[in-house]
């Protein structure tokens, strides 16, 4: 019988190892492989679908247009007129939409430090009779998942 569980890398998972091999499962019989997150070379040839920066342009933008439209209408009460008026107002719109995004994504970043922890695999190749044994073992030690599958024939 083959059983595979997922795991987050965490003492849970030394854990559920040690007692995998005192329930009478030896290191022969245990596969644990670290899974890798997405490597470099992958992630240079996908494309970037929208980056906190291309957002916080966009928001810069929204918040040029609308303060550029308040300006040129009290621009026309004003000294300098309201081209002048609506050119200033624009660019503290844009300034201040781009800074409170830029503010509020870092602090957004700040509060979740790491979710994406990585991830190992557990293979153990047992007896069926050890089966239910193991799976409670995985489940007891917070397993992400477990599946279980037959030996093959030799």
């Amino acid at each position: 019988m083959i059983i595979i569980g997922s795991f987050h890398y965490s003492i849970e998972l030394e854990y559920a190892l040690c007692r995998l091999e005192s329930i009478g499962i030896a290191r022969e019989q245990l596969l644990v492989v670290c899974m890798d997150k997405e490597s470099q070379a992958f992630q240079s040839n996908q494309p970037i679908l929208e980056s906190s920066h291309s957002k916080g342009i966009e928001i810069g933008i929204a918040c040029a247009t609308a303060l550029s439209v308040i300006g040129t209408c009290l621009g026309f009460k004003w000294t300098w007129g309201p081209v002048i008026w609506g050119i200033i107002a624009a660019f503290i719109g844009f300034s201040l939409g781009f800074g409170i995004h830029a503010i509020l994504s870092k602090k957004k970043n700040r509060r979740q430090p790491d979710k994406h922890k990585s991830d190992v695999t557990v293979i153990v190749q047992c007896q069926d009779f050890q089966a239910d044994a193991v799976q409670k073992v995985m489940w007891g030690s917070r397993a992400l998942s477990v599946g279980l599958a037959p030996a093959s024939a030799e």
